[in-house]
């Protein structure tokens, strides 16, 4: 970098963002090894879902992965991957509430749809809201200026 490009320091918030969308990320990859490994449970076995168990965890690994690799560039102030971590973390608030409906009665699935769902809302409210959106408003307004 040159001294006449020099990036702008991300708000704390931005930063505390960045820390929920990577925490986020990996419990996304933890269901999804978990959930792959329920493939082996003697119930889903005789039901027959074992291959739909195995790719919706397949699902739920990939959208942590993506989630994880999008938030590198939310500290950079790119506007697009402020977009892609909304549309990733709200598909995977929805894959909890998938989760809760699927299995209504298992206390555990509603644990997980409000540390989730709670992680998920706490991402889209701060990147859209506040100090991190003007944040990313600046950074926009600044790739668009031409340099001298």
């Amino acid at each position: 970098m040159t001294e006449d490009t020099v990036r702008p320091r991300p708000p704390k918030r931005v930063i505390a963002v960045v820390v929920l969308t990577y925490i986020s990320g990996i419990l996304d990859i933890i269901a999804g090894i978990l959930l792959i490994l329920l493939r082996y449970d003697d119930a889903v076995r005789a039901a027959g879902d074992a291959f739909a168990v195995s790719l919706w965890g397949a699902g739920i690994i990939l959208i942590g992965l993506l989630t994880i690799a999008m938030a590198s560039g939310l500290t950079r102030g790119r506007n697009s991957a402020r977009i892609f971590v909304t549309v990733l973390v709200s598909l995977s608030a929805l894959v909890w509430v998938i989760g809760v409906i699927a299995t209504p009665t298992d206390g555990s699935s509603w644990w997980s749809l409000a540390i989730g769902g709670g992680i998920s809302a706490l991402i889209i409210l701060a990147l859209w809201a506040g100090r991190p959106a003007e944040f990313f408003s600046r950074s926009m307004a600044a790739r668009r200026e031409p340099s001298a």
